[in-house]
């Protein structure tokens, strides 16, 4: 563990765009060993496991370029400026899903990819759904996908859920609560 605080000698910012900036940071180690670091930032964010009263996860497929892939996930998405987390998680559900709910809880909240990014996430449980829509966003391709709860450790194990912040929350709730 750090006992020295990390000095930051020097920061560039060499990309700025739409949902990411990159920063580069020069900074100074305890041992006083300069150290370059690359930086994604990005705006925190809100991820929602929302179950139905026949106890389905209500996920969405939608393709991610990076991957190249349709992946299966949980709602999620930015926390807009000025917006608090549970606010976000409301607005997410009924843009993603065309609900809302009357009984959201915080599970906690994690680093995506601290390696590369400052990206935290505030992950959530959703039940007593009640429909509730509000428009897409309008890059955004999403199907809807009722999941039974007892079939998504299976799903996870097959590979067919890949994405980490799904995984991760949806192993928080299925273990945890």
């Amino acid at each position: 563990m750090n006992s020295e605080p990390i000095n930051i000698l020097q920061t560039e910012k060499p990309f700025s765009g739409k949902i990411i900036n990159v920063r580069v940071d020069k900074i100074s180690d305890e041992n006083k060993k300069t150290i370059i670091r690359e930086v994604v930032e990005h705006k925190p964010a809100v991820a929602i496991v929302p179950i139905d009263d026949e106890d389905n996860v209500i996920m969405v497929r939608q393709y991610r370029h990076p991957a190249s892939l349709n992946l299966l996930e949980i709602p999620a998405g930015i926390i807009e400026n000025d917006e608090e987390p549970d606010a976000a998680a409301l607005r997410e559900l009924q843009e993603e899903i065309g609900y809302t709910s009357t009984n959201i809880r915080l599970l906690g909240g994690f680093w995506s990819s601290p390696g590369f990014t400052d990206e935290y996430m505030y992950g959530y449980l959703a039940r007593n759904l009640v429909e509730s829509h509000l428009p897409a966003d309008e890059d955004e391709e999403i199907s809807v996908e009722k999941i039974p709860i007892n079939k998504i450790q299976k799903l996870i194990k097959l590979g067919e859920i890949q994405d980490a912040k799904s995984i991760a929350l949806l192993l928080m709730v299925i273990y945890l609560f």
